[in-house]
């Protein structure tokens, strides 16, 4: 798990934006014509330089990576959650002890559950049930396979919000095109493999 642990350490360091890029995004507005998606703009004078957009798409594009776990290969993903789920159910055996079959099917319910989760995100997940960080629940006994991917998706949120900010600010236009009334192409914003993708739409004006 170093690796994984090297993971969140670099993560960590990525919840935050640079103070001048951070401003920039909060200051963001909006521009509304009928039947058009919302527009998103910089203030008058305002915009990013070639090097801010560039230092943004990067790391977007790393953001995405790691914390959907496309930075390691679907083989190591796999491993990774069969061995954090193993530990945990060793830990927290069923009440009762139960047949092989039904702890092999016990196993399949939670790795159904976080099919799709970055290792590193499940174990914070178990570790925060371990040590009793979480909002309720019995630690007695090993969370739900539905209560083990909420935890993993609250480990997740803040980086997703950090996605939706990059986003914002890759979409945003200067405040003069934002005013012309013409349609604009499709926006789009880098995907986790440096390629792009129609980013979703905004709510259309009627």
């Amino acid at each position: 798990m170093a690796n994984e642990l090297q993971i969140r350490e670099k993560l960590d360091t990525m919840l935050s934006l640079p103070l001048p890029i951070a401003r920039l995004e909060k200051s963001l507005g909006t521009v509304r014509w009928p039947g058009q998606p919302e527009r998103l703009n910089f203030p008058s004078g305002m915009d990013l330089s070639e090097a801010d957009r560039r230092e943004l798409n990067d790391r977007l594009i790393e953001l995405k990576q790691v914390i959907t776990g496309e930075n390691l290969s679907v083989a190591q993903c796999s491993k990774a959650r069969l061995s954090l789920l193993t530990k945990l159910l060793l830990g927290y055996p069923a009440a009762g002890g139960a047949t092989d079959e039904a702890g092999q099917a016990r196993l399949e319910f939670y790795r159904e559950s976080v099919s799709d989760i970055a290792p590193w995100a499940l174990d914070a997940a178990i570790k925060r049930w371990v040590r009793g960080d979480i909002g309720k629940g019995n630690i007695d006994f090993a969370p739900s396979p539905g209560a083990l991917r909420r935890l993993c998706e609250e480990e997740l949120e803040p980086f997703q919000g950090q996605i939706l900010k990059l986003t914002r600010l890759l979409r945003a236009l200067p405040i003069e095109r934002a005013m012309d009334p013409s349609p604009l192409p499709p926006p789009e914003v880098p995907n986790a493999i440096g390629k792009s993708f129609a980013a979703p739409q905004l709510k259309v004006m009627k």
